[in-house]
This record gives structure tokens, sequence and C-alpha cells, in this order.
């Protein structure tokens, strides 16, 4: 959908007429910040390849409902389309914008409160899904060595018994003078908690000792289980390598070629510290 077909799709959603914003966060979504009665929102909406991920938008909503003491306020949600309008929070910066350190600690805790809510019955089958995206690369663009070595390790020790946000990049992680917000769970099922704590570590290239400490601390786990971690995170490396390599070759938008070869830069750091 283009930003007039978004635009006229509101409008009858809403009976009124709205004013539409395009903004520049987003990968596989566009998002727009839209006005209504004085009031400002954020409009999530599904980019053309999204379909390629199999998203169910209906598992989305349910785990909704569950996570709003996380999340931003819910306004409205099309399940079958994926499009999603929530308020819009003023004042608030995403992780890599944030320089105060207790921004590991909080999001620890953010994890560690998710991570203690009740399950659902849908999974998020990162196996699965990695034999999906390679299936669907026509030209490889990212190499990571032994990678089935690494595959197979993760196979041993899995257990997907968490409900789990599978996608803690630095924009869904939220922070204002008030609080902190966890938001954007289109992934959110059924995981391993280790793959969250991976995904935050991963997304966000955090390397150092003294930062991963403070986000142990905060979400109340010893830092001896580091090593394993950083095993989930050159898997996950290889996982988001390939779906990123997918999507490239799809649509061949420079953003998806500068994520693949990130995770490859990323998995050959990692992999030599384990």
């Amino acid at each position: 959908m283009d930003k007039l077909e978004v635009k006229q799709y509101l409008e009858n959603i809403f009976h009124q007429e709205i004013q539409l914003y395009r903004t520049d966060k987003g990968i596989s979504n566009v998002s727009y910040l839209m006005r209504m009665d004085d009031q400002a929102y954020m409009v999530r909406v599904p980019k053309k390849e999204h379909g390629l991920l199999r998203v169910d938008f209906k598992n989305e909503y349910e785990v909704l409902q569950k996570v709003k003491a996380l999340d931003v306020p819910l306004v409205w949600m099309d399940v079958h389309k994926g499009i999603k309008v929530t308020k819009y929070i003023e004042d608030v910066h995403e992780f890599s914008e944030v320089k105060d350190s207790t921004k590991y600690e909080q999001t620890g805790k953010m994890l560690k409160t998710l991570h203690c809510l009740d399950g659902v019955d849908f999974y998020f089958d990162p196996f699965k899904k990695l034999s999906e995206y390679r299936s669907q690369v026509k030209e490889r663009i990212v190499f990571f060595e032994e990678e089935e070595k690494i595959i197979e390790a993760i196979f041993s020790i899995y257990r997907p018994d968490t409900l789990c946000h599978n996608d803690v990049v630095s924009g869904n992680l939220l922070f204002s003078n008030c609080r902190s917000y966890l938001i954007d769970y289109e992934y959110a099922a059924m995981n391993d908690f280790r793959f969250d704590l991976a995904s935050f570590f991963s997304e966000n290239q955090i390397e150092d000792e003294r930062s991963r400490q403070l986000f142990y601390i905060g979400y109340g786990i010893e830092s001896s289980i580091d090593p394993e971690i950083r095993l989930f995170e050159c898997f996950e490396d290889i996982l988001w390598g390939y779906w990123a390599n997918m999507l490239y070759d799809h649509s061949k938008e420079e953003i998806y070629r500068i994520i693949a070869k990130e995770k490859e830069a990323h998995f050959q750091r990692t992999k030599a510290m384990i």
C-alpha cells in the first residue's frame, strides 16, 4: 500500500480525515506518524516483501494482550493486513540513542518481565525459519564458517519454554524520562529465553564485558551464562544473515545487503570469542 492508499484506508476505519507523514523507522515495515483530533499516533504497515516472513498477526495480537505493561498503548490493529496503530509517545529515544548506562539494566528487567509472563500455544521455531530463509536465497551473499556445527550445537541445548520477543533491536527498546518500553511483538512466541538475550547483544553489537554484566544484573542471572549466549549470538547471526540475504534477493533494497554483511562480520568476531 502506498501512502495515499494507507491514508484512505485509515480514514475509512476512523471515519474522519487524518494527516499522515512517513518516517524513517522500520525495515520490513513502513512507519507513519498519524495526526487525528489533535492527537499523534504511530502506524505500522507491512511492506510487500513482508509476506515472505510468514508472520501470523493474529498471534501478535494475542501477545499484545499480555504485554500491555511493557508496550506502548495499542489503539487499533487489523489482524489480516498487519496494520497497527499505537499511541505516539513524546520524547522517547531508542536504545542506541541513550547515553545513560542504566539502559542495560533496564533492558534486562524488561526482558525478565516478559519472560515471566504466561506462555502461548505457538512457537518461534528458529530452525524451521532458517531452513525457509536459506531455501529462498537465490544468490548467496553471506558465508558463515562451520555454520552447521553452530546450528547443531544450539539444537542440542535448545529449550523453547519461554514467551520471547525474538527481535530485540535498538528501535524496539524505547526510553523516556518516566519509563522504558519494549515494543513491536510481531515475532513474539515461545522460544528459548537465551535467544532473546543473544538477540539483544547481537542486534545492538554489545561486546564489552561491563555492558553485558550490567544487563545480566538487570535480568537477574549470573554472567557465567555468557558463553552459551555468545553461541546463540552466532546462531542468530546465521539466521538473520540469511533473512536479510533473502529479502535483498527479492527487493534489492540496500538496507538488507548491509544487514546481511553486518551479521557476517558480527558472527566472525563472536565466534572468535567462543
